[in-house]
């Protein structure tokens, strides 16, 4: 492990030592066996790292090609029609034995979505994938310093790692399963707080995965003296993600339209390979999740700086740290800022975060500054409440229950507020433009108003799936189609959903950053057939002011019984 990634590491680490021990320390408190749910941990994180390998090549096949004495043979894979093959191939090997590794199983999977991971059980049966839309998307200096990301995964350890640190979440959830079944009043809280440390814990891994990214990033930038060709793939991968979901979409729509069968089952193959591959891209050089953003900020032909600038909100506003915590990989627009203070020789000149840091100023970012503590506490001030309505319960002290309820309520209520606000819809000229806003986040969305065609499913391929994309000629977003009453999702997905497939349409509704963009359906003017309403939005307002009432008023009786 280098210093560097030490250094990210460490608190981590530390994080979950902490963790571990306030875990055993519940437990012994409890009367438990203190040697069981580490035993269990151990158990069930080595079966997984036992196993996962094996999974991972069954759930996604691959060429792998043949290995030879220091290298590949990549003739049968020219054959194949994948002549970057033996450009990959010597480019593993090469950085391979500089890391000082025997040469990895390198595979070459058959899929569009441009992207590569690792995984393995050790440095000695490490391997590296590579799909056929990262060979297609990529120059020859991206796609060594691509590799080189990946060797540094594997020069790192960083799938041991990583396994190890499972082995806390999971200690954790025992501890909660443990206390939680003993049906003690006197447990609850242990419980409660157990299971907020496997929370926690779960945090501390993400960021531990965060860490032994940025650190497979500054290796790629120190062996190839690089960092713009790493910078330039990440963003290619990020915006290739979300072309290809959005291309592979209008196919499975196209096919679906014109009753094919075999172009219906070709399209359905390529979305179950799709989603494995997105389901295992733990050590990927890229989250899939980030793509749709990248899509949405990226047009074609557009320059470094400007590429930079779309992603402002992710430099600049406090949500986009705070949603961080939640991925396995650090925003792109982080990773490039992590590339050039990182003092190489090779750091990126072409591509810098620090112009974009440089324009965090002016009144929309000092509005969102100030709003993001109070918007922290509305989101999730209900689950505060829910909290403390279990521990009211469990105690059967019922004023406070009612106070939980009243107080949560009133909280779930102005959370609404800021989440659909039920003012005007603001008419929009192009979808990219509502990427910079600062003013949407998670917790505040914005009513707006767009235009554009539907291109596909949320879903694609998948009949039920009651999303769906709408695009214009700079970027597209996802809209939520949401209905407070059962299996409405699923009728409107298998019903009405065709119908709306490659119309024009104007939809109206509340713009979030989750950091993704996400607009959430409030109305649906297609241009034939009827309009689409969505009512999520008012059962959300009736039951936080009825829980609120109910809360109130139990509260005021049993004050006035008191």
């Amino acid at each position: 492990m280098t210093g560097y990634v030490l250094r990210r590491s460490l608190m981590s680490l530390a994080a979950l030592t902490a963790l571990l021990a306030a875990a055993g320390a519940l437990l012994l408190l409890w009367g438990a066996p203190p040697w069981l749910p580490f035993v269990l941990a151990v158990v069930v994180v080595g079966a997984q790292w036992a196993l996962a390998p094996y999974l991972i090549a069954w759930l996604i096949p691959a060429y792998e090609l043949p290995r030879t004495t220091g290298g590949y043979d990549t003739f049968e894979y020219d054959v194949r029609g994948y002549p970057r093959t033996r450009l990959l191939a010597e480019t593993v090997a090469r950085r391979c034995r500089e890391a000082g590794v025997e040469p990895v199983r390198l595979g070459v999977v058959d899929d569009g979505t441009p992207n590569a991971f690792t995984f393995g059980h050790t440095r000695g049966n490490a391997r590296i994938y590579v799909t056929r839309g990262l060979l297609d998307r990529l120059d020859e200096r991206e796609l060594d310093a691509v590799v080189s990301h990946e060797v540094g995964h594997v020069r790192q350890n960083d799938v041991v790692v990583m396994a190890i640190a499972a082995t806390v979440p999971i200690v954790l959830y025992y501890a909660y399963l443990a206390l939680r079944d003993s049906r003690q009043q006197t447990t609850v809280v242990p419980a409660l707080v157990s299971f907020v440390g496997y929370l926690l814990s779960q945090l501390v891994v993400l960021s531990l995965s965060r860490a032994r990214e940025l650190g497979a990033d500054h290796y790629s930038c120190r062996v190839t003296g690089d960092g713009d060709a790493l910078c330039s793939a990440l963003v290619s991968i990020g915006f290739g993600m979300g072309q290809v979901d959005a291309e592979r979409a209008s196919r499975t729509t196209a096919a679906h339209a014109g009753k094919d069968k075999g172009l219906q089952r070709a399209a359905a193959k390529e979305e179950r390979r799709a989603s494995r591959l997105r389901a295992a891209g733990l050590l990927g050089i890229a989250d899939s999740r980030q793509g749709a953003t990248v899509l949405a900020a990226t047009e074609r032909g557009l320059e470094p700086t400007e590429v930079i600038g779309a992603l402002r909100w992710d430099t600049c506003t406090p949500w986009a740290r705070f949603s961080q915590l939640f991925s396995t990989h650090p925003l792109v627009v982080r990773r490039i800022a992590a590339l050039e203070d990182s003092g190489l020789p090779g750091a990126p000149q072409r591509w810098s975060a620090r112009d974009v840091g440089a324009s965090c100023s002016g009144p929309d970012l000092d509005r969102a500054r100030r709003r993001f503590l109070p918007e922290l506490v509305v989101r999730y001030a209900p689950f505060l409440a829910l909290a403390v309505g279990v521990v009211a319960w469990s105690s059967e002290d019922w004023e406070l229950l009612a106070q939980a309820a009243a107080a949560g309520g009133l909280a779930l209520c102005v959370r609404t507020a800021l989440q659909r606000p039920l003012r005007a819809a603001e008419p929009t000229g192009r979808i990219a433009a509502l990427l910079p806003r600062l003013d949407a986040n998670p917790a505040s969305g914005i009513p707006v108003e767009v235009r554009g065609h539907v291109t596909g499913r949320g879903m694609p391929g998948y009949v039920l799936s009651p999303d769906l994309v709408v695009q214009d000629e700079s970027g597209f977003v996802p809209v939520l189609y949401q209905q407070p009453w059962p299996f409405a999702r699923s009728i409107f997905g298998l019903l009405r959903v065709p119908d709306l497939l490659e119309q024009e349409v104007v939809v109206r509704g509340w713009y979030r950053r989750t950091p993704a963009p996400v607009l959430e359906l409030r109305e649906l003017v297609p241009a034939q057939g009827r309009r689409v309403r969505g009512f999520a939005w008012v059962a959300a307002y009736v039951l936080s002011l009825v829980i609120a009432l109910a809360g109130g008023i139990t509260w005021w009786l049993l004050m006035l019984a008191g």
